[in-house]
């Protein structure tokens, strides 16, 4: 049984949950006649494809487009043993220790942030705080000052995000690739200086450019070239994604009060509610695997080196897994709710994800002490282009 599929459209963009239902049940796998890609939307496909890295490769990259051979590969774009190699030079940035040292800094961060517009009775959630927190942790990651750097990193960011999906808009595509030779022109002295200091036997520091300059897995070091794709990589993956996530959760709450009540009645359900909205409105709709050699899906014959679009959020929806998918509720059960794709699945599992909670969650608990009376402010603008799934503009008043 077929059914249509325009990533691209209103409808879908504006509301992907119907569309994510209507495809599980009639058209579990799909091919774009118009753009040639590939989806998949059922659990068990998606899971089956990304844990099959031999089959499905990461080689050309998360993206609709296909990445040049010649550029380097770096996590989410690199298959294993070099994916194994790379994270394993970062893990150590990732670790829980790390993750929780973060929090007193962050939750200052956030005050200041509030202190600059409690007094006004509202605010644009997205860009006042869910854009310039993740920033701010990225360049505290990176080793570079956010006060210098947070709005030059936001510029780069928004057009490297969309231009992941970008095939409707080719000026997108354009951009894209002039914010990579910015960023590259950025880091490559800063990573010049860390690879320097490694060689003369310095310590080049503890953030993550050092961690990687110093790294040394059996043997073998992180490139220049890596180091440069990895500090890209982060910017777009890490910002855009959480800024998305913190704005679904207000989002969510005020559309389903009662949700809001629950939670306020029983903070310890916190944990619960960020995975709910994790689940329930998957920031990123799907990434993509190219197959090294001809696929059978359902009866879609799929010829080798084809784009194959894993679509998280659908798999997020799969009455298969989640009992009673489109309705949100943060009393699910943990462990099931941690089977969510939202960060995606296997070896390429998003390494960053805890750090994704704690930004949200901080985020959570100081508007809501500070600010418990929050409400809709009148004003949702979506974000603009199809990479992800959330809003650019949303007011809250007080």
């Amino acid at each position: 049984m077929k059914d249509d599929f325009d990533f691209y459209s209103e409808d879908f963009q504006a509301n992907p949950g119907p569309t994510f239902s209507r495809m599980l049940e009639k058209c579990p796998f799909h091919h774009s006649e118009k753009w040639g890609w590939y989806s998949v939307f059922r659990y068990a496909d998606v899971k089956n494809i990304v844990e099959d890295t031999e089959t499905y490769s990461a080689k050309f990259g998360p993206g609709v487009d296909y990445a040049p051979a010649d550029r380097p590969a770096v996590l989410v774009s690199a298959d294993p043993p070099v994916h194994t190699i790379q994270r394993r030079a970062i893990v150590q940035g990732f670790n829980s220790r790390t993750i929780r040292a973060m929090e007193p800094g962050l939750r200052a961060f956030v005050n200041e942030l509030i202190d600059d517009f409690i007094d006004k009775g509202r605010c644009d959630l997205i860009q006042d705080v869910a854009v310039p927190v993740p920033l701010w942790i990225i360049c505290n990651f990176l080793g570079v000052p956010y006060a210098e750097n947070g709005e030059r990193f936001r510029s780069w960011v928004e057009v490297m995000a969309a231009s992941v999906f970008s095939q409707d808009k080719p000026e997108v595509q354009l951009k894209g690739r002039d914010a990579a030779m910015e960023i590259a022109a950025f880091f490559t002295p800063i990573i010049q200086e860390k690879m320097e200091q490694v060689a003369a036997g310095e310590d080049p520091g503890d953030n993550l450019l050092g961690m990687m300059a110093k790294a040394d897995i059996d043997g073998t070091q992180l490139t220049l070239e890596e180091m440069l794709g990895f500090a890209q990589f982060l910017l777009v993956a890490g910002s855009g994604t959480t800024t998305n996530l913190i704005g679904n959760f207000f989002k969510l709450m005020l559309d389903h009060p009662e949700q809001r009540a629950k939670l306020e009645a029983q903070p310890e359900l916190m944990e619960q509610a960020i995975e709910e909205v994790l689940r329930f409105d998957a920031p990123v709709h799907g990434l993509f695997r190219t197959n090294n050699e001809p696929v059978q899906l359902g009866d879609l014959d799929v010829p080798k080196d084809s784009k194959i679009c894993m679509m998280w959020g659908a798999a997020n929806r799969d009455p298969q897994v989640f009992e009673d998918p489109n309705t949100f509720e943060i009393g699910r059960d943990l462990y099931t709710l941690r089977k969510n794709m939202t960060f995606g699945w296997g070896v390429h599992k998003c390494i960053g994800a805890p750090l994704a909670r704690l930004e949200c969650r901080v985020v959570v608990e100081e508007i809501s002490r500070r600010i418990p009376k929050y409400q809709d402010g009148g004003r949702r603008v979506a974000y603009p282009y199809a990479t992800l799934n959330g809003l650019d503009h949303f007011d809250l008043v007080w």
